[in-house]
């Protein structure tokens, strides 16, 4: 399966779609000039950005569409290169249009969650913030939520139970560590009750992504489910984890930590394997802190929580 623009939508690299979009379109400018109620230009046919058609209109659709779908803060120079490039298309749509355009796309840039620094998701009890690879070369985020129901068949319809194969079979070690922890913990009977799920139905695309990559997080999420311990919002995780609790390094991590840098103002702490290689600046308001093993992390994560 080869990756197409519109996956960007798929896994929630939603400003990435919107800067190709972008620079398909400067491309074809001219085009747009000569026929501006016609298709955008060339260039942009010729990949999959899961468009109806490609009018100015539903190109500006699609661009209104993913800056709604960005999950926080976005910073300030950031938003101003989008609205200077977003509103210099925007002169190129049917003039019926344009104040319609100028009072929805450009009015979001603006809005408190795009424009307030101080915006975070809601921090919530088993669910964590993880960084993959697919293929590896494209990096994303993705929420991976830890759930227990009393009866295992109940997921609700917002969640997509992973795939078993994509699972890392680390309970045994997380019971017993918590069990240290936490005397009071009751350790569930049945572990096949256990369930991992995502926002999205992403099976496919997992399939092409390191399976190490996720144990780390999947041992936090069921660490918190345990203790009844809230998740900071403000951390995302990578690394994998063997049966011995120490985290494993995974590939691509400049990649992951540039899917932070451009879609997710709202994290600060960052937390990868201890020895990871990372050659790209990390600016100074991002925090990465390196774990060699499963207490180091726990540490990390709950620190402030437990």
């Amino acid at each position: 399966m080869n990756f197409i623009p519109k996956q960007h939508l798929e896994i929630g690299n939603y400003i990435k779609y919107i800067d190709e979009i972008l620079h398909k379109c400067d491309k074809g400018i001219e085009y747009c000039k000569i026929c501006p109620n016609e298709f955008v230009c060339a260039e942009l046919e010729k990949d999959d950005f899961g468009l109806k058609g490609s009018t100015v209109s539903d190109i500006l659709t699609a661009i209104q569409y993913a800056l709604n779908k960005i999950p926080g803060f976005l910073n300030p120079d950031k938003r101003e290169n989008l609205r200077t490039h977003i509103k210099n298309y925007i002169a190129e749509s049917p003039i019926h249009e344009r104040d319609i355009w100028e009072n929805s796309i450009l009015n979001i840039l603006l809005d408190k969650k795009l424009a307030n620094q101080f915006y975070k998701p809601e921090a919530k009890i088993g669910k964590i913030r993880t960084l993959l690879t697919y293929n590896a070369n494209i990096s994303f985020s993705i929420y991976l939520t830890c759930l227990y129901p009393n009866n295992n068949d109940i997921v609700p319809e917002t969640l997509k139970t992973l795939h078993c194969g994509f699972i890392p079979n680390n309970t045994m070690m997380v019971n017993q560590f918590a069990q240290r922890r936490h005397t009071d913990i009751i350790i569930p009977p049945a572990i096949n009750h256990i369930k991992y799920c995502l926002e999205k139905e992403m099976n496919e695309i997992l399939e092409k992504c390191d399976r190490n990559d996720i144990g780390l997080a999947t041992a936090l999420c069921y660490y918190a489910v345990l203790t009844k311990s809230l998740i900071p919002e403000n951390i995302a995780v990578t690394g994998g984890l063997d049966g011995q609790g120490r985290v494993l390094p995974g590939a691509s991590l400049d990649s992951k930590i540039e899917t932070v840098l451009r879609e997710l103002h709202f994290i600060d702490k960052i937390i990868i394997p201890k020895g990871s290689l990372l050659s790209i600046p990390i600016p100074g308001n991002i925090c990465i802190i390196e774990v060699s093993d499963l207490e180091q992390a726990i540490d990390s994560v709950f620190k402030n929580t437990n």
